[in-house]
């Protein structure tokens, strides 16, 4: 195990603590994990495959150095992974056949999944300039991509090109072309034809442009956050827009807040559903999926179960279908958002300390774990009565240590002039509960940024 590790990570093995990996200052548990993919030898049967015209088995052991038994087990499980894309995996050679665009769509996944790096990855043109013309033709046609959109374009357009140099192409009816043929997206395409391989008609190098320009279609994003909310948020009251009312109402209702209110919320949600209903047409699909590899450690969780319950009671009610990339958005956008109501919570706060230094050093102390969570009010023991006659407060925190302090209708707790962190441990659990008890919230889907106080 120690040897297939990359540079600076170690394995350490002691009687006491056990085994235990200690990786570098900068490693992350994801980098290490990329780094695995890469040295496994299925994926590296599967890279020949997709990006070659054909292989055979003996071609693949000698490249990837294993056994002809061995590449057999591997091409059993190639064989089902590609069925579930919805494309085969012929023999003699071995190769990907079936619907051109689903096979370029598993191609995009398989490559953003490996999070192969583009400058090893693209060698049919210039990544740089490809970048460079792309910014200015959004620019001149006054257009907007998402984030990492030009890079997920660049990666589309190499596996195009690579597809054409195996005389592969797409195909869409006449119908899809007279509704984009006028688009900017189509517009733009047509001018990074210099990009392009080459096609042996113009038939078939229209239908690529035009497969790019869906691409960037499915990237693009409105200008104006505000007009674009307030479309998403009249469709809910339309027949289109049955499923996203339902699944919010639903959703909101399970989890104990409204998530419609939320404007970041909607807009991204809104952008995901996009991308599935883009898909379900035209199969060119660019949603990101290197978060597939944490789907394991998250499908048992309750929040999870929810959203995956919900969508599949859609996807039997609507024309909609929801995969667990889709499933693992929706949680994370769900999570955002109620870490965000979270953030924007404040807590009235009264501090009585016993002198000026200690008010001082506490509250930049309570600052520091809490930011701008708790809105502190320094009181001196005097103005104790003024509790009594505002009902604004919601936590009195105090240094004094005896029982000078007999207040009932505010929860108090007591720190010492130094607060250890059990005491500030405490204050953080009454936040958790204080932010669960205001909004109505269903506990257990507080996953996972409290889970050190539980």
């Amino acid at each position: 195990m120690s040897s297939n590790l990359p540079p600076e990570w170690k394995i350490e093995k002691n009687e006491v603590q056990g085994v235990r990996l200690l990786k570098p200052k900068n490693g992350t548990l994801e980098e290490l994990w990329f780094h695995l993919k890469s040295e496994n030898t299925y994926f590296q049967t599967l890279d020949l495959i997709l990006f070659n015209n054909g292989v055979t088995i003996k071609y693949m052991t000698q490249r990837v150095h294993v056994s002809r038994s061995t590449v057999y087990r591997q091409l059993e499980k190639i064989e089902e992974v590609v069925k579930s894309a919805g494309v085969q995996l012929s023999k003699s050679p071995y190769k990907i056949v079936g619907d051109e665009k689903k096979i370029r769509r598993f191609i995009m996944q398989y490559v953003e999944y490996m999070s192969v790096n583009l400058n090893d990855l693209i060698t049919s043109f210039d990544l740089k300039e490809f970048q460079d013309t792309l910014l200015e033709l959004l620019k001149e046609h006054a257009t907007s991509l998402h984030m990492g959109a030009i890079q997920r374009l660049a990666i589309i357009l190499h596996i195009s090109n690579i597809r054409i140099s195996h005389n592969c192409f797409v195909s869409f009816s006449k119908t899809v072309y007279i509704e984009n043929e006028t688009s900017k997206a189509y517009e733009i395409s047509k001018q990074l034809f210099k990009f392009m391989k080459k096609c042996p008609s113009r038939e078939k190098q229209i239908q690529e442009i035009l497969f790019l320009s869906l691409y960037l279609i499915s990237e693009e994003m409105s200008l104006n956050r505000t007009q674009e909310l307030r479309h998403i948020r009249s469709r809910l009251n339309s027949d289109s827009g049955k499923p996203l009312s339902h699944f919010l109402i639903t959703l909101s209702k399970k989890i104990g807040l409204d998530v419609s209110q939320d404007d970041i919320f909607m807009y991204e949600f809104a952008q995901t559903l996009r991308g599935i209903s883009f898909d379900l047409q035209l199969k060119t699909d660019t949603r990101i999926n290197n978060i597939l590899q944490f789907v394991p450690y998250f499908e048992k969780n309750p929040l999870f179960a929810i959203i995956e319950e919900i969508a599949n009671n859609i996807s039997n009610e609507f024309t909609i279908s929801f995969e667990n990339i889709e499933i693992l958005e929706i949680f994370m956008l769900v999570q955002a958002s109620i870490l965000r109501k979270k953030n924007q919570m404040v807590i009235e706060t009264a501090l009585v300390c016993r002198s000026y230094v200690e008010k001082d050093y506490i509250r930049e102390v309570l600052k520091h774990h809490f930011g701008n969570q708790l809105n502190i009010y320094v009181m001196d023991f005097s103005d104790i009565d003024s509790l009594f006659r505002k009902n604004g407060f919601d936590i009195l925190i105090t240094t004094d240590l005896g029982q000078l302090i007999n207040i009932e209708h505010i929860p108090v707790y007591k720190v010492s002039s130094f607060p250890t962190p059990s005491e500030l441990k405490e204050i953080k659990m009454f936040t958790r509960k204080n932010f669960i008890d205001r909004y109505g919230l269903n506990p257990n889907i507080l996953y996972p940024f409290d889970e050190d106080i539980d």
